[in-house]
Order: C-alpha cells, then sequence, then structure tokens
C-alpha cells in the first residue's frame, strides 16, 4: 500500500511544480537602514539584519514562539522581528537558548538566513556545484552552494563580518526588485488566462536519494532523465511523448523506453513497451491512482490566491533577447512546508487532489522551488523556464520507513505555439485500452484483496 501511495504523492508533487507559477512582493528596500534604531554602526548585529530581512522579504508577524530567547528583551525595538524568524525556523538560536543579537553577523550567518527566507533546499546540493573557497564539511556549505548556484552571491567569505551598507546591498540584491516584477507578474497573470493551446519541449531530470534500509540491497539513488514533448489544449487534455533513461546512481548503465501518455476528460492512458517482448500496448490508468489533469490545467485559468502568491518571492533579473525576442528575465524562489495550507489555497482544484492529499498526509516535509524563466515582452507568455526542486520525504509514514529520502527534480522547457490549430485525438487503441488492475493474482491463480505493490 505505501508504495501505491507513494506513486501517488510523487506524481502530486512533479505536477504542482509545473503548475505552480506564483507570485510574492518584497517592499522597497531604498530606506533599509531607516530600520536600524539610531545611526547605524561600523559593524552590522545579528538583530539588526534580522530587523532588515523582515522588512525586505515583507515578512509577516507571527505568533508567539514556544521559547522566548533568554537574551532579547520582550520591549526590545527588534523583538517583534526575532519573533516572526524564530517562528518561521530561519532563524534557530544557538543551544544555550540564546541568538546573540548585539553578536556582529558574519557573511555566513546572513546568506543562511536569506536562504532559509527563499526557502533554498537545505539537505540537497545543487547539481553540478562548483568549487567555493570553502570546505565541504562547513555548517553553510549547502546554503552557500544554492545561493552562488542562482546568482545570489558572487563572492564568498564565511567569516567576513558585515557592515550595514553591505546587508543593505545584499538584501536589496536578493528582494528589492519586487516592484518591478509586480506589473510583469500581474500582466503574466492576465495572459496566462488567454491560453487554449500551447506546445511545450525540453528535459527533466529526477534523482530519488533513497534510504539505506538494514537488510535491503538498494542503490543510495535512482535516476531518471526524459525528453518530452507535450501538446496542451485546455478544454480536451494534452498528449506527451517521453524518451526515458533511468540508472540506479551515476555513471551506471542506463534502460531507455519511449512513453506516450494522454490526459483527457476521458481519462488517462499510456503505452510503455514491454521490456522483454519490446510490444508497445496501451493501457487506461485507474482514476484514483493520480490527480485530475484537467482540473489542474482550469486552474492556469483562475487567479492565483493571495496565499499562493505570499509563498514565493520574485527577482527582476532584466531583459534580453531570446531567439530574435526581446524577452524579460525573472526567477523565483520558495518552499511549501504546509501541503494542506496550499490545497486548501487552490480550493477550486477540490476532487482527486483533495482525496489524494487526504491519503498522503505527512508523507512529504517540504517542495521548494528555485525557477528562472523568459518571458515575451510583447504578450507576456514565458518562452522558457529552468527549475530546481527539492521534494522532502518524512522519515515515516503509516508506520513504515519511507524509502525515499529526497527527489531533486530540474527541468528546462521551452514553450510555443500559444493558441495555435491544436488538437487532442485519443488513438482507438487508447481507447480500447484495459484498465490497470490494482490487485495481484494469489497463489492459487484467483485474485487477493491486497494491492499489488503492499
Amino acid at each position: 500500500m505505501l508504495i501505491k501511495t507513494m506513486r501517488r504523492v510523487t506524481i502530486l508533487s512533479v505536477l504542482l511544480l509545473f503548475t505552480l507559477c506564483s507570485v510574492a512582493y518584497a517592499s522597497d528596500t531604498s530606506d533599509l537602514l531607516d530600520v536600524l534604531q539610531g545611526k547605524p554602526g561600523a559593524v552590522l548585529t545579528r538583530s539588526e539584519f534580522c530587523s532588515m530581512l523582515v522588512k525586505t522579504a515583507n515578512l509577516q508577524p507571527a505568533d508567539q514562539v514556544s521559547q522566548w530567547p533568554t537574551d532579547v528583551k520582550t520591549n526590545a525595538w527588534y523583538a517583534d522581528s526575532i519573533q516572526t524568524l524564530l517562528s518561521a525556523n530561519i532563524l534557530k538560536g544557538f543551544p544555550n537558548g540564546q541568538v546573540k543579537p548585539d553578536q556582529p553577523i558574519t557573511q555566513a550567518e546572513a546568506i543562511t538566513f536569506v536562504a532559509r527566507t527563499l526557502g533554498l533546499p537545505q539537505k540537497v546540493l545543487p547539481r553540478g556545484t562548483s568549487q567555493l573557497s570553502i570546505p565541504g564539511n562547513h555548517w553553510a556549505f549547502t546554503n552557500y552552494c544554492w545561493m552562488v548556484n542562482e546568482g545570489l552571491l558572487t563572492q564568498v567569505d564565511a567569516k567576513k563580518v558585515l557592515t550595514p551598507q553591505e546587508g543593505a546591498d545584499l538584501l536589496t540584491h536578493v528582494f528589492g526588485s519586487a516592484e518591478q516584477c509586480r506589473e510583469i507578474t500581474d500582466k503574466m497573470e492576465t495572459a496566462n488566462r488567454s491560453i487554449t493551446t500551447m506546445r511545450m519541449s525540453g528535459k527533466m531530470d529526477m534523482q530519488m536519494n533513497l534510504r539505506q534500509v538494514e537488510e535491503a540491497n538498494m542503490p543510495s539513488s535512482i535516476i531518471t532523465t526524459a525528453n518530452t514533448e507535450t501538446e496542451l489544449v485546455m478544454d480536451k487534455g494534452l498528449h506527451t511523448v517521453m524518451e526515458t533513461s533511468m540508472s540506479p546512481g551515476e555513471n551506471l548503465p542506463q534502460e531507455s523506453i519511449t512513453i506516450e501518455q494522454y490526459m483527457t476528460n476521458d481519462g488517462m492512458f499510456m503505452s510503455i513497451p514491454d521490456p522483454e517482448t519490446k510490444q508497445v500496448t496501451w493501457t487506461k490508468i485507474p482514476s484514483d491512482i493520480f490527480p485530475n489533469m484537467m482540473d489542474l490545467m482550469k486552474q492556469q485559468t483562475n487567479p492565483i490566491p493571495e496565499e499562493i502568491k505570499n509563498m514565493f518571492h520574485y527577482r527582476y533579473l532584466g531583459e534580453e533577447k531570446l531567439a530574435g525576442k526581446d524577452v524579460i528575465k525573472l526567477a523565483y524562489y520558495g518552499e511549501i512546508k504546509d501541503l494542506a495550507k496550499m490545497i486548501a489555497a487552490l480550493g477550486q482544484l477540490g476532487g482527486q487532489l483533495q482525496q489524494t492529499l487526504d491519503q498522503t498526509q505527512g508523507m512529504l516535509q517540504s517542495i521548494t522551488y528555485a525557477v528562472t524563466m523568459y518571458v515575451d515582452k510583447e504578450t507576456y507568455l514565458p518562452l522558457s523556464a529552468t527549475n530546481n526542486s527539492v521534494v522532502t520525504f518524512a522519515a515515516a509514514f503509516q508506520g513504515q520507513t519511507m524509502p525515499i529520502d529526497t527527489m531533486l527534480v530540474s527541468y528546462d522547457f521551452t514553450y510555443s505555439d500559444y493558441n495555435a490549430p491544436l488538437d487532442i485525438v485519443l488513438p482507438k487503441e487508447a481507447l480500447d485500452a484495459e484498465e490497470l488492475p490494482l490487485t495481484a493474482p494469489d497463489s492459487a491463480g484467483g485474485k487477493t484483496d491486497q494491492p499489488a505493490d503492499k
């Protein structure tokens, strides 16, 4: 039963990676130094940086924390900021219960607070991590890797103590383009509602990092690569052809197959070659395995709920030329820690998404997003997007050890043929396909009431 549930939640999390394109806005950072009490000193303290971070990232006031720091007075000018960051687990403090508000802040501490605010992954390194000037066992190494990988930081000096201006410059670089993003993303949201058809093509890599279970001979990871071509027609569904390769770890032999699938009002249909005979057969996927893709597609035409917008931070990265077009380059970041809250915000989806969520509560810990996209300056429709996301699973679910620890999903897609005369037509072989059975034969040749993937 666990494997069946994991299949559902894995597909759900991957679908959410593609369907969520949301926005949050930070405040103007031109007056960040005005946040500080009195004239700025020669160095920036931890409490001062925390106060600047809360302002520039537009973090909302939080509820009371369970344990108040022993070295912070409740009436201190920065107390509300400390409370907000503690509640959001951005500021974690020290083992002795202190947060050392008057201690000068180092670059390593500052970029860690920023990385946590953006929701950058804390457990998994970005693929293709380059060499840094700090050792791999440094406590902030993962945060540094993501900050450098995303262009959020260029100079690495972990022990450097920041000045107030350097702290303001860092925060302005990361969060300071929100007002430029506001108009752009509003226009993108309006343009998105006009889409009736489109094509999407590109490459996706998915690396599942597995937990090592006693008495189980398992690889440390499973890597799947897929080249995809997708046609989407909003009121009819989508058609995808995927050339996939799977390998139990890097630098190991791969097995390649071509998968074709349709998601339509008639259901989901998939063709997969038999691994031995190579014969291609069509199968209808039971409706309770996957969320309703048609519902997810309809979500694209609805306004983005404010609760979803507040989960993300956008950056304006300038204008460029792409394939002869004037384009706007944007990046956005976010972490979803409460899947139930997010699905509730997307309440108009309902149906099987809610059913899937109910069945998988407690399996997922978080989904992070680090996305860069190019937007057509004339139409405000996306032309391409690159995403590095990490899905983190709970250690155990329903009394069983979760075999997957984390899943790193990377994709690089291009979008074209908006509102072109496309159609989705199920082939006769798919319409005539038998539904995939969810039960397995017992030893006597009959059926058992237990799922095949118990």
